[in-house]
C-alpha cells in the first residue's frame, strides 16, 4: 500500500506499460514477424526481485498464458506474494532467489522483469551478468525503475518531493522515518 501511496498511484500505470513493452517485444521474432498467439504458449518470464508480485500479476493480466517464476531474497515479500497468488487462483512459480546467484541454465528465459529491484542489488555487473545468461538470445529483458530527473520542473518537483514530502509522509504513515530515507540516495 506504502509503495502505491508514494508514487501516487503511477506504479500501476508503470508496471502496466513494463509488461507491455515485454509483450510487444516478445511478440515479434529477430525478423520482425509476429508470431502467433498460441506460440506465446512457451513463454518463460522470470521476475526477479518480485516482492510482493505485482509485476507478475501484471504480466500474467496481460499475457494469461505466459509462464512465470519468480524469485526475490525477502521470505517475508515471498509470504504476502504466495498468498496474493492463492487468492487470485494463479498459477506462478515462486522460489527464495538472488539474481547474483541464479541457479537456472544458460538461456533459460524468454524474459527477464525487475520493478524497482535493482537499487537494491549490491552488485550491479554481476547481477546484469547473470540476467544476460539466464536469458535466451533475442530475450527481452525490461528493467522498471525510478531515476533521478534532469530537468526543470521535474527536478524541482522531485527533490521537493523526496527530500521534503517523503519523510514525513513516510514517518507519519509507517512510522520509520529511516526506512524511506534510502529510496531517493539509491536512484
Amino acid at each position: 500500500f506504502f509503495n502505491h501511496f508514494l508514487s501516487l498511484g503511477f506504479d500501476y500505470r508503470w508496471r502496466r506499460r513494463a509488461i507491455e513493452i515485454l509483450e510487444n517485444r516478445l511478440s515479434f521474432d529477430s525478423g520482425g514477424r509476429k508470431y502467433p498467439a498460441s506460440e506465446l504458449d512457451s513463454f518463460r518470464l522470470l521476475d526477479i526481485a518480485c516482492g510482493t508480485g505485482d509485476l507478475s500479476f501484471e504480466a500474467v493480466r496481460q499475457i494469461p498464458q505466459v509462464k512465470i517464476t519468480a524469485i526475490d531474497l525477502a521470505q517475508p515479500m515471498l509470504d504476502i506474494f504466495f498468498k496474493k497468488m492463492v487468492k487470485k487462483k494463479l498459477s506462478i512459480f515462486i522460489e527464495k532467489g538472488d539474481v547474483e546467484r541464479l541457479r537456472f541454465a544458460d538461456n533459460s528465459f524468454d524474459g527477464v522483469t525487475i520493478g524497482f529491484g535493482t537499487r537494491n542489488f549490491t552488485d550491479l555487473l554481476t547481477a546484469f551478468r547473470e540476467i544476460h545468461r539466464v536469458l535466451r538470445p533475442g530475450g527481452v529483458f525490461v528493467n522498471l525503475e525510478l531515476a533521478r530527473p534532469r530537468r526543470f520542473p521535474m527536478k524541482q518537483l522531485y527533490h521537493f518531493y523526496f527530500d521534503m514530502l517523503l519523510p514525513v509522509l513516510a514517518t507519519t504513515f509507517s512510522g520509520h522515518r529511516s526506512a524511506y530515507r534510502y529510496l531517493p540516495d539509491s536512484l
